[in-house]
């Protein structure tokens, strides 16, 4: 079975792309250029300090210096996602990594030419994928990316900033990735800001405070929504009894395990797994992520509708057409009143 997961590499272009079932948290600190376009559901994006709300349709982009999570309010929330590496943009501007910016869409901008093209061309170029790989549609696929990036290049440009006065740890990658790392390697433990603190080298409270401002979220719901994201996977992936699921997750028993299940999903723990295995969705787990199948005829119609675009040349040619006949009916009319008045 094939699953939308793609990594195309070619001369200067290098870019992979899913499309996937967004799980209960998901934090993100790329190395590239993210680019999302939710296809459906519903989700919470925390990204530089703010959350907001992405409905069906709606695109984000996002700099490598950003950190930003995802988590989804509805069941079935799935999203398509292309990673285009930081080292294509410098190929034309050798200053891109020094770059940061947001682009969102929201429902006054959702549907103008710029963001209705991104969704044309990511969906032409998962659709290409899809079909095969021949010359043709190799083709087909670079000049797809080829249109998607430079027209994200252009309306970056007007609202990318270099960020100043920023302490040293704070742009610091690496240091942050550390401290990410070790929460992720041992969330199913017992674990203190403190061991977080002295890993980053800062104190607790400025600790504190860089992960609400980095992530929009305390330490302490980070850590449980890192558990709550293994046990829905779990539940959906596995047989395990829900006890067994708790304590593995990190949980101190299944009362808080349910407690904090109910608070987030407004269910229970077993009446997830009954409705997540009774929709029936074809996906693969690879890096957190539940791949779609592309057997899926709901996500292919809804590449399909994204597809079904003009570009402004057509519309143009359009207009174009639509004046000129205006202007011979106008010029017809003032014959015709010239004759009746002579």
């Amino acid at each position: 079975m094939d699953y939308f997961h793609y990594i195309y590499k070619h001369n200067h272009i290098d870019f992979n792309s899913d499309i996937y079932k967004v799980s209960t948290y998901h934090y993100n600190w790329h190395s590239g250029v993210e680019i999302l376009i939710l296809l459906k559901g519903r989700i919470d994006m925390s990204c530089n300090s703010e959350v907001f709300t992405m409905e069906p349709l709606d695109a984000i982009i996002i700099s490598p210096q950003v950190g930003h999570a995802t988590l989804a309010l509805e069941e079935d929330t799935t999203a398509l996602v292309i990673h285009v590496s930081k080292e294509f943009f410098q190929h034309f501007d050798s200053n891109f990594g020094m770059y940061q910016f947001v682009l969102r869409s929201d429902k006054s901008n959702r549907y103008n030419q710029f963001f209705t093209s991104l969704r044309h061309h990511a969906a032409q170029m998962m659709l290409l994928m899809v079909n095969g790989d021949s010359p043709d549609r190799q083709l087909c696929l670079e000049s797809h990316y080829l249109s998607l990036t430079s027209d994200i290049y252009r309306e970056i440009d007007a609202v990318k900033t270099i960020p100043v006065h920023t302490k040293p740890a704070d742009m610091t990658v690496a240091t942050f990735d550390k401290m990410i790392a070790y929460i992720d390697e041992n969330y199913q433990q017992k674990i203190e800001l403190e061991d977080i603190a002295k890993i980053g080298g800062y104190n607790v409270n400025y600790t504190s405070q860089f992960f609400k401002r980095q992530l929009g979220v305390s330490f302490l719901e980070y850590v449980l929504r890192l558990r709550l994201r293994e046990a829905t996977v779990r539940l959906v992936n596995s047989n395990d009894g829900v006890a067994h699921i708790a304590s593995s997750c990190g949980f101190a028993d299944i009362k808080a395990f349910n407690v904090a299940f109910k608070k987030h999903f407004h269910t229970t723990p077993s009446e997830y797994r009954k409705q997540a295995k009774e929709m029936g969705r074809k996906t693969k787990l690879h890096d957190w992520k539940e791949i779609i199948s592309t057997q899926e005829n709901d996500i292919m119609e809804i590449l399909q509708s994204c597809v079904a675009y003009k570009d402004d040349s057509i519309y143009s040619l359009e207009l174009k057409q639509a004046n000129q006949k205006l202007q011979d009916v106008k010029e017809q009319l003032e014959s015709v009143v010239r004759n009746l008045s002579s």
